[in-house]
């Protein structure tokens, strides 16, 4: 598993998940924060379908934090507010830069994270499907 991909489940991934995992690696390895959890804005941008263009309708809060074991730097950005969650996700992520001895355990959990984050998706893109109507004769999409 590659950092871009850890990073992504770790910012997708259940509180619960995160706790359990940022706990695991702070018994086996010395981390230090660097810089707290902390609330922030991120300015959306999104393309206008017609003509291409970019504008940006708002912004969405994020936490922040960051983080340092050894020589390694964790860093997260999470959408919302959750200083827990920001501060396990960078703790991980600081961890799995480097070896310690459960390291194989916290990318199997990842790995585990993932495959629900991806059944639950689809679970929603069913429900939403399902919603669907055609207007030309006003009957559900089945």
């Amino acid at each position: 598993m590659t950092r871009e991909e850890w990073l992504s489940v770790l910012a997708q991934a259940r509180g619960e998940t995160i706790a359990r995992l940022a706990l695991q690696v702070e018994a086996e390895l010395r981390v230090e924060t660097t810089r707290a959890p902390a609330a922030g804005l991120l300015l959306a941008t999104v393309c206008e379908s017609v003509e291409g263009g970019f504008f940006h309708p708002g912004e969405i809060l994020i936490t922040t934090c960051e983080v340092r074991s050894g020589d390694c730097l964790g860093e997260s950005i999470i959408l919302g507010s959750d200083a827990e969650k920001a501060r396990g996700c960078a703790v991980v992520d600081a961890a799995l830069q480097q070896e310690f001895p459960s390291r194989s355990q916290v990318i199997e959990a990842l790995i585990a994270e993932r495959a629900w984050r991806r059944q639950a998706h689809r679970t929603e893109e069913e429900m939403v499907r399902s919603t669907v109507v055609h207007f030309d004769t006003m009957d559900p999409q089945r």
